[in-house]
C-alpha cells in the first residue's frame, strides 16, 4: 500500500520533469571561425546560422536609462495605423500608468493597439490593465497562462522587448514597464530602429502575437515597403527551435569565437555553460581582451544569480579576463560589442534560461560608431564598478564559496 501511495505521487512529479527536461535539452555546437577573418566578413554567415539575414541601409539610435520611455511614447503619440508592444515585465506605477494613459488615448482614436505581456512577468497587473486598455479598443493579451492545458509550456516564457509603431519604427530594450527603470533608477539601453529591419522586428512580434491568438495580420500596412533610412548593417535573431542552440545563443558564441581584439559584455545574468568559458578561455588565449560588467549580488533583483555568477568568475580571472560590479544600481542593459565594430542589444540574458527555456529577441549591428558609443557607456559606467581580482575569488569565504556552489543548482532555471 505505501509503495502504490509513492507511486502515484512520484508519477506526476517524474512526468513534470521529463517535460521540463525535453523542453529544455538541446544538442551542442562547435562554434570554429577561420583565423583572421574580420567581422564584416562573418556577417552573413552569422545571420544564417541564426535563422535571419542582413538587413543594410538601417538607421539605429542608441537610447540609455528612462529616456527610451520619453522616446516610446513620442512615437506612440506620432502613430497613424497600429503600435505593438511586447514585453516581459509589467508593475504598477508611475511608468505603467504612463504608458496605458498613451495607449488608451490612441486606441479611443482607432489606432490599432496590441500589447502582448508575459504571465508570470506582469501577474500582479495584467487584470487591471487589460480591462483599462480593452475598454478602450486595445487588444491585449498573456503569454502562456497558468492553464492546465499550456502546463508543459509553462516554464516557457515570453522575454522579449520588442516595439513596433507603423511597422516603420521598431525598438528592442531591457527595460520592463515599470518604476524600476525611471528616473535614476535602474542603469540599461535600448536601441530604436527605421529601415527594412523594422521588419524583422515586426515577424518577430507577430511569431508569438500568431501562437497567442491564432491570428495572422496580413497586409503592407504592416509590413510596408522600408526605404534605406541610414548605414547600419542590423540582423535580429530570434528564433528558439527545439533540439539544437537557440538563434540568440548561437548568436553570443559565435561572436565570442569570432573576436580578434576586444569583447566587453554588459549583462544583469552571467552563468556561463562550459562551452562559454571554453570559447572566453580561446580568445584570451589568441590575445583578444575580456571586460564582463554585471551588477553586484546586492543591487541585482535576484541575489542566487549573482552567487552563481560569482562560482565561475575563478576560471575566466584566471585566464586574464576583468570583471567589473556595477554598485551605483541595479545593471539591466543586454549589451555585447566585439572589437568596437559589431554589438548588440536586445532581451537576452547570459544564462542558460534565456538561451535554453525563454522566448528572447537580440538586434546584432555592425557599425563602428554605434560600437563606439556604447563603448563610451560602459567607460563611463566603469566608474561605477568595484574590478574582482584573482585574490578576491581564491580568498572567498567558506560561506561564500558554499552559497556560490550551491546557487549553480539551480542554473538552468535561473
Amino acid at each position: 500500500m505505501v509503495a502504490l501511495l509513492i507511486a502515484l505521487f512520484a508519477t506526476p512529479a517524474l512526468v513534470g520533469f521529463w517535460l521540463l527536461w525535453t523542453r529544455t535539452r538541446q544538442r551542442n555546437i562547435e562554434f570554429i571561425v577561420p583565423p583572421g577573418m574580420p567581422m564584416r566578413n562573418l556577417l552573413r554567415s552569422m545571420a544564417g546560422h541564426t535563422w535571419g539575414h542582413v538587413t543594410d541601409c538601417n538607421k539605429a539610435t542608441i537610447i540609455q536609462n528612462s529616456a527610451f520611455f520619453d522616446a516610446l511614447v513620442e512615437d506612440i503619440r506620432r502613430a497613424k495605423h497600429h503600435i505593438h508592444l511586447e514585453t516581459f515585465l509589467w508593475e504598477e506605477g508611475e511608468v505603467s500608468q504612463r504608458f496605458v494613459e498613451e495607449l488608451r488615448r490612441r486606441g479611443q482614436e482607432g489606432i490599432e493597439v496590441r500589447v502582448l505581456v508575459d504571465q508570470r512577468g506582469s501577474k500582479d497587473v495584467a487584470p487591471k490593465i487589460s480591462r483599462e486598455l480593452r475598454s478602450a479598443g486595445c487588444d491585449f493579451r498573456v503569454y502562456h497562462r497558468a492553464r492546465l492545458r499550456e502546463i508543459a509550456w509553462y516554464n516557457n516564457r515570453d522575454h522579449r522587448k520588442i516595439a513596433v509603431i507603423d511597422g516603420r519604427v521598431g525598438y528592442t530594450f531591457g527595460h520592463g514597464i515599470a518604476d524600476l527603470w525611471a528616473g535614476q533608477g535602474w542603469r540599461d539601453t535600448a536601441a530604436r530602429f527605421e529601415g527594412p529591419v523594422v521588419g524583422e522586428l515586426q515577424a518577430a512580434f507577430l511569431d508569438n502575437w500568431v501562437s497567442v491568438t491564432r491570428t495572422a495580420l496580413i497586409g503592407d500596412v504592416y509590413f510596408p515597403e522600408l526605404p534605406p533610412a541610414g548605414a547600419t548593417a542590423v540582423h535580429v535573431a530570434h528564433v528558439a527551435p527545439p533540439e539544437t542552440a537557440s538563434a540568440v545563443k548561437r548568436l553570443y558564441y559565435l561572436a565570442i569565437a569570432a573576436a580578434q581584439r576586444e569583447i566587453i559584455l554588459q549583462n544583469p545574468y552571467f552563468i556561463p555553460d562550459k562551452r562559454a568559458i571554453e570559447l572566453c578561455e580561446r580568445a584570451l588565449r589568441r590575445g583578444v581582451e575580456i571586460k564582463v560588467m554585471l551588477p553586484t549580488s546586492e543591487t541585482s533583483d535576484f541575489p542566487i544569480v549573482q552567487h552563481a555568477s560569482h562560482h565561475y568568475y575563478g576560471p575566466l580571472l584566471h585566464a586574464g579576463a576583468r570583471i567589473f560590479e556595477y554598485t551605483r544600481s541595479g545593471l539591466h542593459q543586454k549589451v555585447l560589442i566585439i572589437d568596437r565594430e559589431w554589438s548588440t542589444i536586445g532581451s537576452t540574458n547570459f544564462d542558460p534560461r534565456s538561451f535554453h527555456i525563454n522566448d528572447e529577441i537580440t538586434v546584432a549591428m555592425y557599425d563602428a560608431s554605434i560600437a563606439e558609443e556604447l563603448v563610451r557607456a560602459f567607460e563611463d559606467d566603469l566608474q561605477y564598478t568595484r574590478e574582482w581580482k584573482v585574490t578576491d575569488w581564491d580568498s572567498r569565504t567558506i560561506g561564500h564559496r558554499a552559497r556560490d556552489w550551491a546557487s549553480t543548482w539551480l542554473e538552468r532555471q535561473l
